[in-house]
């Protein structure tokens, strides 16, 4: 088999694995604020496409898109987020659900269900319906990790890349679920990947442009997206500089400046008739986000620290996160892969016996430049493969470790630089790799062992596997409360925890619990449910987890005094809402206490019977 046939195989099983993984799992996984809003927002754009082919027969096709036809279905969610992936969770749904919308569930739709929905019922669940677009794209993100590890890396420690990028208990987490954090760690890759090949390609540069709208339309990750990669393009070519010449502007970034814009402003129905003040409400939206509560390091920060050392002690955010949450041997490897690419000489392979160099071509002596044009700018100088990672794994963190960011959801705002630090481990486990065949005696024995050429044999494929197992076993360890892991040197959940650190966000952690309340009919009538919003209730009486007849009293203290029953979501900042138990039912003892390895995720209350 040839390599590209080889690499095209294992790039298919790679992908067709993580979605198979990732359908079997994510049934688990609760429904959260951010899901339960994109779910309804997704059906509600459906809802437009739905009366426009109504309008398209009645020969009124544009009477969809004037303004106020437009506003009446895209204004859900809007500002806060473009439409990328909300319309397409909600065209899978159309597509793929199982249709009951005519049953008992029928008014809990945001928009008017007229009849039976004719499918292709590829799931039992409509939510997995929903989320089958974000289960796609982190198969995607694996295929994409394995072809740019392959340019640096043999075929064994690529693959292992692509697994180590899955196989992080936060990432996995938020990879199957209806929010946009997974799907923008795709296209960050994807933008870098074409941008890296636009250094030697004039098509890939006219693409970066495309790739980066899109983006764009996922989410407001993507802005600084450009400043990561200048900061690698203006380093690679630093020779520029000191012969006191700037470098061009790339086709690449050419094309973002031009077409990504382009391509943003058309995905949107919502800005076509408002199109500056709608843009400008946008930007402002994040540029002015409100901070929630979020733990770290045992303390509630939800405003902007004022004083010097909790200044200091915000900026170690992302690196404690990074540290604390990735598993221990993707550090290691990603340490030991960095020093590899920072020993690393000028248009060398990245690692000795790599088959072969950098895109399959070796590249050219510095003495012996290759033709210059602004269509391939750097294909006369070597392209920097360790800053070009350390941009993009720096480049996030670094946004997140500014003490006026926002940093209410964790992991999952920086959760772009992840691929990346696997790509550097994969360098570490093929550098790993050669010096222990290298070290292997007899000569004989070191010869069978690398059978196949280069290190890809028996040693390399073994060595790969291994290291992906402890980073395996500990994602589904921590399924499915991803959120509240932390690794082996903060102690496993337990250990986070006692830590201080973050445990959740937004009452994803409720689906087991659902069981209990159905029990307890009629007194879950008056059902207090804290943080669940009512989009995630709605879904979960859809698919028939939750009684149809199960209520709900409201939000906070007057919630809690109208209700029989009630749960509350185990953060810090939530503490008063205990209270608010213990001061209305009169007592101190919960009914129900959800743990993860000892750790409380959410505690259920009754009102005790009179």
């Amino acid at each position: 088999m040839s390599r590209n046939a080889r690499d095209c195989a294992i790039t298919a099983v790679l992908f067709m694995g993580v979605v198979a993984c990732l359908l079997a799992t994510e049934g688990k996984e609760g429904f959260g604020r951010d899901e339960g809003q994109y779910m309804r927002a997704g059906e509600r754009y459906w809802g437009w496409f739905e009366e426009l082919g109504r309008n398209i027969r009645r020969h009124r096709g544009r009477e969809s898109f004037t303004a106020a036809a437009i506003d009446r279905f895209w204004s859900d969610n809007a500002p806060d987020h473009p439409v990328v992936m909300k319309t397409l969770y909600g065209l899978s749904w159309r597509a793929f659900h199982r249709c009951t919308c005519m049953g008992p569930a029928r008014g809990l739709h945001p928009i008017a269900v007229n009849h039976r929905h004719i499918t292709l019922p590829l799931f039992r669940r409509e939510s997995t319906a929903f989320r089958f677009p974000a289960i796609l794209m982190a198969g995607l993100l694996a295929a994409l990790v394995f072809r740019f590890a392959r340019k640096l890396v043999p075929w064994p420690a690529a693959a292992a890349g692509a697994v180590l990028a899955i196989a992080q208990p936060h990432y996995f987490f938020h990879a199957p679920i209806a929010c946009f954090d997974a799907p923008i760690t795709t296209l960050a890759f994807a933008v870098g990947f074409a941008y890296w090949k636009s250094l030697r390609s004039a098509r890939w540069g006219i693409l970066c442009g495309p790739i980066f709208g899109i983006a764009l339309g996922v989410k407001h990750n993507a802005w600084l997206m450009p400043a990561f990669l200048g900061a690698h393009y203006v380093w690679m070519r630093r020779g520029d500089l000191r012969r006191w010449r700037p470098p061009r502007p790339p086709l690449a970034f050419v094309s973002m400046a031009v077409l990504g814009p382009l391509v943003f402003f058309l995905h949107w129905p919502w800005l076509w008739h408002h199109p500056i003040e709608r843009t400008r409400t946008y930007l402002n939206r994040h540029l002015q986000h409100e901070h929630y509560n979020f733990e770290y390091l045992g303390r509630n920060w939800n405003l902007p620290p004022t004083d010097l050392d909790l200044k200091l002690l915000r900026v170690t955010f992302p690196f404690v996160s990074t540290g604390l949450t990735v598993p221990v041997t993707t550090l290691g490897l990603a340490v030991l892969g960095g020093l590899v690419l920072a020993r690393r000489r000028r248009n060398r392979a990245v690692v000795a016996d790599s088959d072969p160099p950098v895109d399959g071509v070796a590249a050219a002596p510095l003495d012996q430049p290759a033709r210059l044009s602004w269509s391939r700018p750097g294909a006369d100088v070597d392209r920097a493969p360790g800053a070009f990672i350390a941009a993009q794994i720096f480049g996030p963190m670094a946004v997140l470790a500014i003490p006026s960011t926002p940093i209410f959801g964790g992991v999952k705002h920086f959760m772009p630089a992840m691929p990346y630090l696997a790509v550097a481990a994969s360098v570490g486990l093929a550098w790993v790799t050669s010096g222990l065949v290298d070290a292997l005696q007899p000569r004989r024995t070191r010869r069978a062992l690398r059978a196949g050429g280069g290190t890809v044999g028996p040693a390399a494929i073994l060595l790969s596997v291994l290291a992906c197992v402890p980073a395996v076993t500990e994602t589904r360890r921590s399924h499915p409360d991803g959120l509240s892991h932390y690794n082996m040197l903060a102690g496993g959940f337990a250990g986070g925890a006692s830590l201080g650190m973050n445990r959740q966000f937004w009452a994803y952690c409720v689906l087991p619990i659902l069981d209990w309340v159905n029990r307890h009919d009629p007194d879950n009538q008056r059902m207090y449910w804290h943080d669940v919003i009512g989009d995630a209730l709605a879904m979960y009486k859809r698919e028939g987890r939750l009684a149809m007849s199960v209520g709900d009293t409201g939000y906070g203290d007057p919630g809690v005094e109208r209700s029989v029953m009630g749960l509350m979501v185990h953060e810090k900042h939530w503490a008063l809402f205990e209270k608010y138990f213990w001061d209305r039912y009169g007592t101190l003892k919960p009914s129900l206490v959800r743990v993860r390895e000892g750790v409380p995720l959410v505690i259920g209350y009754e009102r005790p019977k009179p």
